[in-house]
């Protein structure tokens, strides 16, 4: 009996100190490699922590943060966060601590959602609660000092890191050391919730996406519904396009500071459940310089002295940029990934090329192309482009048709996502295309899709800044199909004939069903699914409009029914356009001397015409749109019959009230 009780005591005692050593496990963070090991980062004075338990008897510290345009504290907590649940807050250095009027001793004590009042040394505020629902917790922790590095040197990556995946149920599903983190994206890069890239220590799998060594913390701070990209890339996935990205969403913490709720996607790239075609970046061999490793620092200079820097200009009319490279294969044919550029950025691209027709072509895969890759890929895509531009479809070189040079089912698809999302960037930058080795496949494929935070009319693009006076954000005309630039790959396009017709056809059984879907509930269950973490991103960042629960929710109701509108809107004239064959019209705008924003409106006969952007005019205000023939108030509700029709401004002085009209 004596014997049985010894060794049951010697089972308790063995299980507490195995509990004792995770929960202290779980006190740890992270060392200069990036293992488990003495936290790095260390608490600071005037900091509030609290600690909030996971299961299996570890937990994480989150700080809190301090709104200095409200005066008043927030504490953002996880989505494992439960009421139940014992806290332990606390204040960096020490001092006496109360939370509504109970005194804080270095005990626990259970917390709900909503405003509080904290006492700390004396002074008194202000602390809301906020709790996120359903969506996983990304904890990264490093050393503080690399942690300001990474906010103060856009793009310069910081060594050694960890991270911690923590589902909603509490439970570490990935713990996994970063290699390094970087800053990520173009004009994302300047918002204040920056993008991030992860480059992980071995291949690591997140949210059951597959392993893979580099992953993107998309900010989408641009977006106040946070669901423009995500809708895009799974609608691109569900009409079969190869390589579209996976993703989920993630709330952000860095060494316990909320960031907000980030899109954790995959990066597109050359890779196995990536782009899976040939890499020919691991037959190239080649060391760039310290300026070739940041051509962006030089970008300026390239303009203006090219051929110091490495560009050459060949007798066909392209440029390019190269180097001279090991390669360890003869067969350059394959595989490459490439994204149309803006001149105004093409420069900063390690390896490029300018098409005759005046095309700016990034070479992502291989970084370093060697010249002889750079004039074959580049020769390749002026043979198409020679195709492609000729009235008739054919080069007229060897006879061939543009389309003997594409996959046309991916391009048709890939302009498809463009113009039914309105992507502001659709003929400029972040446009994909790839091509495998000739012994796999001869053909330029279109994608993966990438980049749409500012298109499905998102309202932060605000029409006044639009691009030839099209309004960037009306979910009416076609727009990636216009000719922004001479070299517009899709308005080119969609000239042919024969891609009209494909466009028409794929639209109609691939595309028009996924929209109904996101019409009758898709964008409403993706919204009430996020809502409780994309309102602590708003407050956060300032997107939010309300100031208390219901007025936030209201608010983001609000941008899910902007953009449910413009799905719904835009659903509505492609179908008029492209399945119904219904006209579409452009109604021309004149504003006299004004400011006028757009030029033209456009509609399908029997639809009722959008009101145009009012015009400004100094010493006037703008009072209506008439019809430029009858000078009579245009009736914008009543459907447009397609006579032919122009609106005309009509302005009132500032000054004596008198009435001028444009034109007049």
């Amino acid at each position: 009996m004596k014997k049985r009780r010894r060794r049951y005591a010697m089972l308790m005692l063995s299980a507490l100190l195995l509990c004792l050593g995770v929960s202290v496990y779980g006190e740890r963070a992270v060392g200069e490699t990036g293992a488990p090991g003495v936290r790095q980062w260390k608490e600071e004075d005037g900091e509030i922590y609290v600690s909030v338990p996971l299961s299996h008897y570890r937990h994480k510290i989150i700080r809190l943060w301090w709104n200095e345009n409200e005066q008043k504290y927030y504490l953002f907590l996880p989505s494992f966060w439960r009421e139940e649940d014992k806290l332990k807050l606390w204040a960096g250095g020490g001092g006496r601590m109360s939370l509504d009027g109970a005194v804080l001793s270095g005990g626990r004590m259970q917390v709900c959602v909503g405003l509080h009042t904290l006492e700390a040394d004396g002074e008194t505020y202000l602390l809301e609660v906020m709790a996120s629902r359903n969506v996983p917790a990304l904890f990264i922790e490093m050393e503080e000092e690399k942690l300001e590095s990474l906010g103060k040197e856009p793009y310069e990556q910081q060594y050694g890191a960890q991270a911690m995946l923590v589902n909603p149920e509490g439970y570490a599903e990935t713990e996994a050391k970063i290699e390094g983190l970087r800053v990520r994206g173009n004009t994302s890069a300047d918002w204040v919730k920056k993008p991030y890239q992860m480059t992980m220590h071995q291949a690591t799998d997140f949210l059951g996406m597959g392993g893979a060594v580099k992953w993107n913390l998309l900010s989408n701070w641009s977006d106040k519904t946070l669901l423009r990209n995500k809708i895009t890339y799974d609608m691109a996935a569900q009409a079969g396009m190869p390589y579209s990205p996976e993703s989920g969403f993630v709330d952000l913490y860095l060494n316990g500071s909320y960031e907000g709720c980030y899109q954790l996607c995959e990066k597109v790239e050359i890779g196995p459940g990536r782009v899976d075609i040939r890499n020919l970046e691991e037959y190239t061999l080649y060391e760039p310089t310290e300026e070739e490793a940041d051509p962006a620092g030089g970008a300026d200079a390239v303009r203006e002295e090219p051929e110091q820097y490495g560009v050459r200009f060949l007798e066909n009319g392209i440029s390019l940029r190269g180097y001279e490279t090991q390669t360890g294969t003869e067969d350059i044919t394959g595989g490459y990934l490439l994204e149309i550029e803006r001149p105004s950025r093409i420069y900063a691209s390690a390896s490029f090329f300018i098409t005759r027709g005046g095309q700016p072509v990034t070479i992502k895969r291989p970084k370093y192309a060697d010249y002889a890759q750079a004039e074959y890929i580049a020769g390749l895509w002026q043979t198409f482009e020679d195709a492609l531009y000729a009235e008739d479809g054919v080069n007229p070189g060897t006879g061939l048709k543009y389309t003997a040079y594409i996959d046309l089912e991916s391009f048709v698809k890939k302009y498809l996502v463009e113009e039914i999302v309105r992507n502001y960037d659709a003929s400029s930058t972040s446009q994909y295309f790839y091509k495998d080795m000739d012994a796999a496949d001869e053909k330029l494929y279109a994608g993966p899709v990438w980049d749409y935070d500012m298109s499905l009319g998102n309202p932060i693009m605000n029409p006044r800044t639009n691009q030839h006076y099209i309004s960037s954000v009306s979910p009416y005309g076609l727009f990636a199909a216009l000719p922004m630039d001479p070299f517009s790959i899709w308005y080119h396009m969609y000239e042919k004939e024969e891609f009209r017709k494909e466009t028409e056809q794929t639209y109609e059984a691939v595309f028009l069903p996924i929209l109904q879907g996101l019409e009758e509930g898709g964008v409403d269950a993706l919204a009430r699914e996020l809502a409780p973490s994309a309102m602590m991103d708003g407050v956060r960042w300032g997107r939010n409009k309300g100031t208390d629960p219901d007025g936030r929710a209201a608010d983001y109701q609000e941008s899910i029914r902007e953009l449910t509108d413009f799905i719904r809107l835009r659903e509505g004239y492609l179908t008029g356009l492209w399945v119904e064959g219904r006209e579409s019209k452009k109604v021309y705008l004149d504003g006299g001397d004004g400011d006028l924003y757009i030029s033209y409106v456009e509609g399908l006969v029997g639809d009722v015409l959008e009101v145009p952007l009012a015009p400004e005019k100094e010493g006037y205000t703008f009072v209506r749109w008439l019809n430029g023939y009858t000078k009579e108030p245009y009736a914008f509700g009543t459907p447009y019959d397609g006579s032919d029709l122009y609106f005309v401004a009509e302005y009132r002085s500032d000054t004596d009230g008198s009435i001028l009209i444009a034109g007049e």
